[in-house]
């Protein structure tokens, strides 16, 4: 249930804090008072579209905040999953928006997406305004009526995959059909999966061939060092020419065989580190060797890649591409016998789970209306009679089902749809039965109508009050009205009127006490509150709380 709702810089309000029950709560006020801005608020909070012109006059940002307790197990388990704390079950949701024009949305003080709220209270709450009453009319939103009713959760989902499945086959087969080749495309197709394949590319293989190149590319300058080297060692009057003339030289003298053998030994050591040094020399000069082959295979794959798509990935989806093309034109016969069957079988399975799905549909169509009946009798619509048609459609994700709600609202009247056979204030007790016999079953904590009495007064009005106060047995109502004879049955009834002072105009609400509230509804019924008005209000009021 909705324990509290704070609005502050909103529009007309300046700032208001309602605590609500849970039980049947009204709230009044004259037409352009701002009443219905507390039901807007309540949609902003449950995700509705909300822009800067809600933020007051003169004023940075406007707040809103719901508090809600819920014990909905399905509602805490994913707020858990997502990673939002909850405590105590309650549930404290938050929106700001600029004036301009930012907005944040959290969630037990945590941010939180618009999507992910409107999951969230789409599962607490219900608003019901008289636009949802002309949706009644569309026969989809009748379909969903009947399957919360039905309970057929798990057999819409069951058939909604099956028709995928079924579809998906649907859909190659046709494309098979309509596939025509030619023996041009066939030679083509057999010579690009040949290149693939002939190709032999691995998976990384580009990346792993372009950090060898860049290695192996670096070793040009380990050439040019060594060849210097090498030259400067081995040169004509090079070093090792210096030095075999020195010791030469030392040796022929005889007086410094020492220092001469030292020069000898020198020589060698210098001609053998020439050797060696030619060698690697020759070593890197064979890799680069591979280097050519590296970049010959390097530009191969590039080619190919921008020939098939761009990448391994493509490459390879290209190769299992024209293989399947390649056996379709093959085995063309065969496929379409294969693609048949798979379709053929996908059918059947759709077929069993939607004609189950439909059963099961078809099972609650008399007691539903049974019970409809019996509220619209409590509505004082003592002749309407309700049916549900049924024809087959088409298969669908739904199902087969085309669903009509019927009625007839007046004796010897013939059934007919809702569109064409309800006025607006019948349309209005209509919808408040169903929503009597489908809220219900939804585990919805809060339900909350805006203004649906339109069209009704009387001993009408009185009656749609008693079915909202036995609604409010079961859960929290809300509700906004002009009508006296609804508002009487409601267990806390909040007032809102429009204050001016120093030219400023500000919407206030507040709970009223018994008194005021017969002085509200005397307002309400007759235009002022006189004192035989507020009187008969009195005695309305003891009626009701009687029974």
């Amino acid at each position: 249930m909705i324990e509290q709702l704070m609005v502050k810089d909103y529009i007309l309000f300046d700032h208001a804090l309602v605590d609500f029950k849970n039980d049947m709560t009204v709230i009044t006020g004259e037409t352009g008072a701002g009443k219905s801005l507390l039901i807007d608020a309540i949609t902003y909070l449950a995700g509705g579209r909300m822009t800067q012109s809600v933020v007051r006059q003169n004023k940075e940002k406007a707040t809103l905040q719901m508090v809600i307790e819920t014990d909905n197990q399905e509602v805490l388990t994913l707020l858990e999953e997502n990673g939002y704390d909850v405590e105590d079950g309650l549930v404290i949701i938050q929106r700001s928006m600029s004036a301009q024009g930012k907005g944040s949305v959290r969630i037990n003080q945590q941010v939180a997406t618009l999507s992910f709220l409107k999951k969230v209270v789409s599962k607490l709450i219900d608003i019901h305004s008289q636009m949802d009453t002309i949706q009644l009319m569309d026969e989809d939103v009748q379909l969903e009526m009947l399957d919360q009713y039905a309970g057929t959760k798990k057999e819409l989902e069951e058939t909604a995959q099956a028709y995928q499945v079924m579809h998906r086959h649907e859909k190659e087969l046709e494309k098979a059909k309509n596939e025509t080749y030619s023996d041009d495309e066939l030679e083509y197709l057999t010579n690009a999966l040949n290149e693939i394949q002939n190709a032999a590319i691995e998976e990384g293989e580009l990346e792993t061939l372009q950090d060898k190149i860049k290695e192996l590319s670096k070793s040009q300058q380990n050439i040019e060092d060594l060849s210097e080297t090498i030259y400067t060692l081995t040169k004509d009057n090079g070093i090792l020419d210096g030095l075999y003339s020195s010791y030469k030289q030392l040796h022929k003298n005889g007086s410094f065989d020492e220092q001469a053998d030292q020069l000898q030994n020198h020589y060698y050591q210098l001609q053998a580190l020439s050797e060696q040094l030619s060698e690697k020399k020759e070593d890197i000069l064979h890799e680069g060797d591979d280097l050519d082959q590296l970049q010959e295979r390097e530009y191969k794959i590039k080619k190919l890649f921008r020939k098939y798509g761009g990448s391994y990935r493509t490459f390879k989806e290209k190769e299992v591409e024209f293989e399947e093309k390649i056996d379709r034109i093959i085995h063309r016969q065969d496929l379409f016998e294969k693609l048949e069957a798979n379709y053929t079988q996908a059918k059947k399975q759709y077929d069993i789970l939607a004609q189950a799905l439909s059963q099961k549909r078809q099972s609650v169509f008399e007691k539903l209306s049974h019970e409809i009946e019996a509220h619209c009798q409590d509505l004082m619509l003592s002749n309407a009679r309700f049916r549900i048609d049924r024809e087959e459609k088409k298969a669908s994700k739904n199902g087969i089902d085309a669903i009509h709600f019927m009625v007839s609202m007046n004796p010897g009247q013939p059934f007919s749809t809702l569109k064409q056979s309800a006025s607006g204030g019948e349309l209005s007790r209509l919808m408040l039965a169903l929503k009597t016999v489908f809220q219900t079953r939804e585990g919805i904590d809060t339900i909350i109508f805006d203004e649906i009495d339109t069209g009704v007064s009387g001993k009408v009005a009185l009656a749609m009050g008693n079915k909202m106060h036995t609604i409010a047995k079961e859960h929290q109502v809300l509700c906004i009205t002009h009508l006296a004879s609804v508002a009487v049955w409601a267990d806390t009834h909040y007032l809102v009127k429009k204050v001016q002072e120093d030219e400023k105009t500000t919407t206030q609400i507040k709970a009223i006490d018994e008194n005021e509230r017969l002085i509200e509804l005397a307002t309400m019924a007759n235009g002022e509150a006189s004192e035989s008005g507020i009187q008969s209000m009195k005695e309305l009021r003891r009626s009701v709380q009687n029974g």
